[in-house]
């Protein structure tokens, strides 16, 4: 088996640096789920390449740098998140060692920055911003996390919070405002609270100005516990407004939010439950849904929206990753499945 190289991190991002725009946008994903292998690809799927060994791809908002996870072997070893330039140009690099909860996690709009979950597998974790080319790192907040969404214009951050694990988790959303470089403070500065009900979680910035988030709703009703409803808030934490009215069954969470078009005006999320999972196109305006293909136990994995707001681009299959499972560009409006890459999953849209 081929071992990674690594490389400094200012040599491997000095490239990036320099490198023109991608012609066309950068497609990631992941295939043999048993000793998994990050691929990358023009959005149409062409020009599939091996990157690296590793999961859970996330490409940067310039189509450039895929981040993602290498689990080495050994009682020792600790999840690392790994930078490899999605051209296949250079050999990869690590950014981070113990990166947890891969999902939630997010980058720059200027590509040059992530936020990401640390800490030991099973306790508190610390969400940071880590910047890609020096790799040093600063603490946001430290505690139980649900999601992580830069806001477009990349000076501050939402994330979805709880002080003790437990279910249904005791979380609210707070914002956090990136100091800009060489500031000098008396007090770091804090997160700012948006939410106090202990039922907010799940935070996507939306282009629209607006922050989606999940409010957890009929918590003492529900036999199983609360179901999952859209709601969409301004960054000050006012004029919250419930986006969506869902049906949800006692053995269902509902709806988590996904990703956006870039004019925000198409919210892609996902509906979940116990042997139930499916993607769910939503207008971000007026809150009607409907699946996005038929709604099945191994339904749709909606990953994202392109920018023009035409295709979904999606996982077929299910949560678990298998042979058969495809990667696939869906109308928004539902109709043909075009095949982007067979025998893949964990698809990620960049560029």
């Amino acid at each position: 088996m081929k071992r990674l190289r690594w490389l400094p991190l200012l040599v491997l991002l000095a490239g990036f640096a320099v490198a023109p725009a991608a012609a066309q946008a950068t497609l990631a994903f992941t295939r043999h789920p048993s000793n998994s292998v990050v691929w990358a690809a023009a959005d149409d799927g062409s020009g599939a390449h091996r990157l690296v060994e590793g999961s859970n791809p996330h490409v940067s908002p310039n189509g450039q740098i895929v981040a993602l996870l290498h689990q080495g072997k050994g009682a020792k070893a600790r999840p690392e998140l790994v930078l490899a330039p999605a051209d296949g140009s250079a050999p990869a690099s690590t950014l981070v060692s113990g990166w947890r909860e891969p999902s939630i996690f997010a980058w720059s709009p200027d590509s040059k920055s992530v936020a990401a979950v640390l800490g030991p597998e099973l306790g508190v974790k610390r969400l940071v911003l880590i910047d890609t080319v020096s790799g040093t790192q600063q603490t946001v907040a430290r505690g139980y996390f649900n999601g992580v969404g830069f806001d477009p214009r990349g000076g501050s951050i939402v994330y979805g919070r709880a002080a003790a694990e437990r279910f249904p988790p005791r979380s609210d959303v707070y914002r956090f405002d990136i100091p800009p470089p060489g500031a000098v403070f008396v007090k770091a500065p804090s997160p700012v609270r948006l939410t106090s009900d202990h039922r907010s979680l799940a935070p996507l910035w939306s282009p629209r100005e607006e922050i989606v988030f999940v409010k957890q709703l009929g918590g003492g009703k529900r036999r199983y516990g609360p179901k999952n409803e859209l709601f969409e808030m301004n960054p000050s934490g006012g004029a919250v407004r419930r986006l969506t009215h869902t049906k949800v069954s006692q053995l269902a969470q509902g709806l988590y939010p996904t990703a956006t078009s870039a004019n925000g005006a198409r919210l892609l999320a996902q509906f979940e439950g116990q042997d139930l999972t499916y993607a769910v196109t939503v207008n971000a305006k007026t809150g009607s849904q409907r699946p996005l293909v038929e709604a099945t136990e191994q339904g749709a994995i909606g990953a994202a929206v392109t920018p023009n707001g035409k295709f979904v681009i999606a996982a077929t299959g299910g949560f678990e990753p298998g042979p058969g499972h495809n990667v696939v560009r869906i109308p928004w409006s539902g109709g043909h499945q075009r095949v982007l890459a067979k025998n893949a999953f964990e698809p990620s849209l960049g560029g």
